[in-house]
């Protein structure tokens, strides 16, 4: 059976989140479900209960119905019966609740490797295709101020750039579903003392005391950076300005498309070749890889390293027509043209 705790509150060092907080960030995000449903990624811990619990007070005050989904993995023996007390809480406070099952979970959760990765895409696959399904526009997830501290502290261990370091954004979207993060501003401590508040029962996920998770051992380094006066917050200040960089850089990328590009025949993309040298090296890296996620409808831009060359080459006697993260690169007059890769070829 899950572990439900609902925690002491002589544990809790944060407030609860009122409802009029969360409404005050909603209105961020302009029309969410308006007379309509939205979805939550619902994994039965603190920060998503709190989630469901601040969003069901705020879709029934905007005439709007909100659904709880939970991916059941399969690669942990509770998952299930965690899954089916998360049905029985949303059920409590009259909130619908749908489970999905990532079914290849199972067959490759003996495989001698770290699973992290290919059940998060999966979750997000499932997430987004039930949301299209079932014509729901908008999905929330529950990170956090603590989860945007830890992932620009991890994008910085492994050498990201200004993309990495603007860490999580509050909107994004995915397979034209519209992903929404209202609890950015939010600490973890929060969380907890919401759910408390509510009397919210939650599952203890074992993973978050595992030494051999990255976000365990970096929890444990950002207490030691807080001691030397790293703190969340001072963290988070340094997101916000790398969010406002990126916006600009985006804003320049964005220009030139407008200005330097010809969308072709078949999703092709001619690039005026002159125009993109004349512009900043970052802007330039951008708009390439924006080209390259545009024709192959890959979710994540190609690799910096492969990138980086496909500049350096650019204009030089070094290049060649190429082909890289599932497209042709062809130098045609004065346009570099990115099409589809021919597989068949």
């Amino acid at each position: 059976m899950p572990s439900a705790e609902k925690g002491p509150r002589a544990l809790s060092t944060g407030k609860p989140v009122s409802p009029e907080s969360f409404a005050c960030t909603m209105e961020s995000f302009g029309p969410v479900g308006a007379g309509d449903s939205f979805a939550i990624a619902v994994s039965g811990g603190p920060d998503s209960m709190a989630l469901c619990r601040l969003a069901h007070v705020w879709a029934a005050a905007n005439g709007s119905k909100v659904v709880g989904l939970t991916v059941d993995h399969q690669l942990r023996q509770e998952a299930q019966a965690e899954a089916h007390s998360v049905g029985g809480w949303l059920a409590g406070f009259g909130m619908r609740h749908e489970v999905l099952t990532w079914t290849e979970g199972a067959k490759i959760k003996h495989l001698d490797r770290s699973h992290q990765a290919d059940a998060r895409d999966a979750r997000f696959e499932l997430l987004c295709h039930w949301c299209q399904e079932n014509r729901i526009e908008a999905l929330m997830t529950a990170h956090h101020a603590d989860d945007q501290a830890e992932t620009f502290l991890y994008r910085l261990i492994r050498g990201s750039g200004v993309d990495g370091l603007a860490a999580i954004a509050a909107e994004t979207s995915r397979n034209d579903v519209r992903l929404l993060r209202p609890l950015l501003s939010f600490p973890k401590a929060d969380l907890v003392a919401t759910c408390e508040d509510f009397g919210q029962a939650w599952v203890s996920d074992p993973s978050n005391y595992q030494n051999s998770f990255a976000r365990v051992r970096l929890r444990k380094i950002m207490a030691a950076f807080e001691e030397e006066g790293l703190e969340r917050d001072r963290i988070l200040k340094t997101v916000s300005h790398m969010q406002r960089a990126k916006a600009a850089i985006d804003s320049a990328v964005d220009a030139y498309m407008e200005a330097g590009s010809i969308q072709g025949h078949s999703g092709s993309v001619h690039l005026n070749l002159e125009a993109l040298l004349a512009e900043p090296n970052e802007v330039t890296l951008r708009v390439l890889a924006r080209c390259m996620m545009q024709v192959s409808g890959a979710i994540y831009p190609p690799r910096f390293d492969s990138l980086e060359g496909l500049y350096q080459a650019l204009g030089t006697t070094l290049w060649s027509d190429r082909t890289l993260h599932g497209c042709q690169l062809r130098l045609k007059g004065e346009y570099i043209v990115v099409s589809q890769e021919d597989r068949k070829r």
